[in-house]
């Protein structure tokens, strides 16, 4: 199941960024790596990512902006967390541009696994039901 997920970090702090991607793929999910939202909505209009790790702030594209980009994408979108230290959004504004939780920096990486397990669960339970319609 999670070797077929395929992550996107987007954290401008490298050691976090790769602390990160390094406990979610001894998890079993395959992690691509972006440094900023721009280089990020690269990689997203040309690969499907079933999910989107993104740090609010960053310099050379933020994680609001990137949220708003993916919104506007035609067809299947991923699903978009933020990860933050600051109180800079609101989890209501954020569901206004798609993101479905904001986690506060810091955070235990076993929240952050716990909270992706249970969303691919519901996720692949609703795909499956929508099948039988």
């Amino acid at each position: 199941m999670k070797k077929n997920i395929k992550i996107l970090l987007v954290e401008d702090e490298k050691l976090i960024r790769e602390l990160v991607k390094d406990f979610l793929e001894s998890d079993g999910f395959k992690v691509f790596e972006a440094g900023n939202g721009r280089d990020a909505f690269d990689l997203i209009k040309t690969n499907k990512f079933d999910l989107v790790i993104s740090d609010v702030k960053m310099p050379g594209g933020d994680g609001i902006e990137l949220a708003k980009n993916i919104q506007m994408l035609d067809g299947e979108k991923p699903i978009v967390i933020f990860i933050t230290g600051f109180g800079d959004i609101t989890e209501p504004e954020a569901l206004e541009f798609g993101v479905v939780k904001i986690i506060s920096k810091p955070f235990l990486p076993d929240d952050l696994v716990n909270f992706i397990k249970g969303l691919i669960t519901s996720v692949q339970i609703r795909v499956s039901l929508d099948s039988f319609h």
